[in-house]
């Protein structure tokens, strides 16, 4: 469409100067003259416009590919930069035309003008962080600051893909310990709707169940559920958009990832983790205490059998590898927190 706009307007261009130029360019022209002129001129013009047209669109192909990779912030500062410096370098060319004979000053003028926006645009692009930053805009791209609730991180919190598949994050809330809103952004809504179409049956599983959860916590009704438009499109990794989003949002993070709590809470963002959670909800056991169990195989060590908890706390008993398959009563001595978890050391209460 471009092309031919632009052939149309070359052609009506080259028929006017065709007609005027066989019109006046004789003293007495012959009868037909100017047509012909015109009709040439439209030939001439149909031709040089459509090389013309295809010239024009590759160039601003070109120029829309390289401002297409431009930050913004650049485009703006340079485009103010180059309007700003380009009004004295008119003005030194003022002199020029008034006192050049003829047309020649014109020229001396164009080319302090082109000068100028030139350079006022390099030095805007250059120091468009400090330029835009003194006017108190930011020179990144910002997230739409959708603030639901009191903002306050206990109430409002980002859901990460993690807590979603996780699944208890609905017994929770059902159990009353979540307030406010659950923010669910449209980038992990789309990392959770990649599982869920994934080819590996049990990835894919757990993709479908994060959706189940997501709509079940939203019919439920004891906290709102909102999926929220608002981007971090300087950044690509989800769990840095996490972050960076909980920041600008001043909300904290729900998730399962010990890693990702590690590195919100090193940026200021509270975070709720569901591990973290089970793991304090958990009985607490103390040396000297008796419970029943089953032996359910043996342990690393030579004698030692290894038990679990209806909570899943791991019991390593010792010289119990001779009971695996029975249940047996057993006497704490002691207990260690772990990585994964606490871990119960225990001795076989004798019969």
């Amino acid at each position: 469409m471009f092309v031919e706009i632009a052939r149309l307007l070359i052609v009506f261009l080259f028929t006017t100067a065709g007609f005027e130029l066989a019109k006046g360019g004789a003293t007495a022209p012959a009868e037909g003259s100017a047509v012909l002129g015109a009709t040439l001129g439209a030939c001439i013009g149909y031709v040089a416009g459509g090389i013309v047209g295809r010239l024009l669109n590759r160039t601003m192909g070109a120029v829309e590919r390289r401002v297409e990779r431009a930050p913004a912030a650049q485009l703006l500062a340079g485009a103010l930069g180059a309007g700003v410096l380009s009004v004295p370098f008119a003005l030194l060319g003022v002199p020029a035309v008034v006192l050049l004979p003829g047309v020649l000053g014109w020229p001396l003028l164009g080319l302090l003008v082109w000068i100028g926006m030139f350079a006022g645009f390099r030095l805007g692009a250059a120091k468009s962080e400090q330029l835009l930053g003194m006017a108190g805009l930011s020179t990144r791209p910002l997230a739409t600051v959708s603030r639901y609730g009191s903002g306050r991180a206990p109430e409002t919190l980002l859901v990460d893909t993690s807590a979603v598949i996780d699944g208890r994050a609905l017994a929770v809330a059902e159990a009353g310990f979540l307030h406010g809103d659950l923010l669910v952004p449209r980038f992990v809504l789309d990392e959770l709707q990649g599982i869920a179409d994934a080819a590996d049956p049990a990835r894919r599983r757990r993709g479908r169940r994060g959706l189940e959860v997501l709509d079940a916590l939203q019919r439920d009704g004891h906290i709102g559920i909102h999926v929220i438009d608002d981007e971090v499109p300087e950044i690509q990794a989800i769990d840095a958009k996490l972050v960076a989003l909980a920041r600008r949002l001043q909300a904290g993070l729900l998730t399962t990832d010990a890693n990702l709590q590690r590195v919100a809470e090193l940026q200021g963002v509270a975070c709720l983790n569901l591990n973290r959670l089970a793991d304090g909800l958990r009985p607490v056991l103390v040396p000297g205490e008796v419970v029943r169990l089953p032996i359910s195989r043996e342990g690393r060590e030579p004698g030692q059998g290894v038990g679990f908890l209806e909570d899943g706390t791991m019991v390593v008993v010792g010289e119990a590898a001779g009971l695996v398959g029975r249940e047996v009563d057993v006497r704490i001595t002691s207990n260690v927190q772990t990585s994964v978890g606490r871990m119960l050391f225990a001795a076989v209460v004798a019969a």
